[in-house]
């Protein structure tokens, strides 16, 4: 009897490792298909891979190869513990939020590529925007992504964006796409040196 209740639960567990081992390599390869990795390089990646998913991120082994495969097309100069925690973080805002990886990260590179900020300063920046109830109007990342390059045009950096937005949100903008278009209008006016602009 004891040989019995053990055996089938030892059976189920053998099966499950093996129904792992499986995924996990439908994983690595849809990985390295995504990304272009070569095959001598793919241990290193495998480990991240399976060190995301145990740190519980992802639905999956297969979710999470998909997720670090966007995070590295989208943020493709980050080193290797970087691309790690860059996953982390994008699956963090997606958990808490309900924010799409590829959208996060994408809004996380335009602050990097414009302001110069750290990935994990990109990450913070949106976590407390959306914290504060910036992403009202539901477009807060897109905003990101289309008007930094004017903020940065007037000479602001990535908080003196975030306060404009989060002011703008607070006085009644109707929606965050036109506090952008107000910003992207004045820094038109302010660099033409026109007659009206002087006046």
């Amino acid at each position: 009897t004891l040989t019995k209740s053990v055996t089938a639960p030892l059976t189920a567990v053998g099966t499950a490792a093996v129904k792992f081992s499986s995924d996990s390599q439908d994983a690595f390869q849809q990985f390295a298909a995504a990304t272009g990795t070569a095959t001598e390089e793919m241990g290193k990646y495998k480990d991240m891979i399976n060190n995301v998913y145990k740190d519980n991120f992802g639905e999956s082994i297969d979710d999470v190869a998909e997720a670090m495969a966007t995070v590295n097309q989208n943020m493709s100069y980050l080193d290797d513990s970087a691309l790690q925690r860059c996953t982390e973080y994008a699956y963090t805002l997606s958990d808490t939020f309900g924010y799409d990886v590829a959208e996060s990260t994408r809004a996380a590179d335009t602050l990097i590529k414009n302001y110069g900020v750290s990935a994990r300063e990109a990450f913070n920046l949106i976590t407390q925007g959306a914290q504060s109830g910036m992403d009202y109007s539901g477009e807060m990342m897109d905003s990101i992504d289309e008007y930094s390059v004017q903020f940065k045009k007037l000479g602001m950096d990535a908080e003196d964006m975030f306060s404009i937005f989060a002011n703008g949100a607070q006085n009644g903008a109707f929606n965050l796409d036109k506090v952008g278009d107000a910003v992207k209008e004045f820094s038109i006016r302010a660099i033409d040196g026109s007659d009206t602009t002087k006046q």
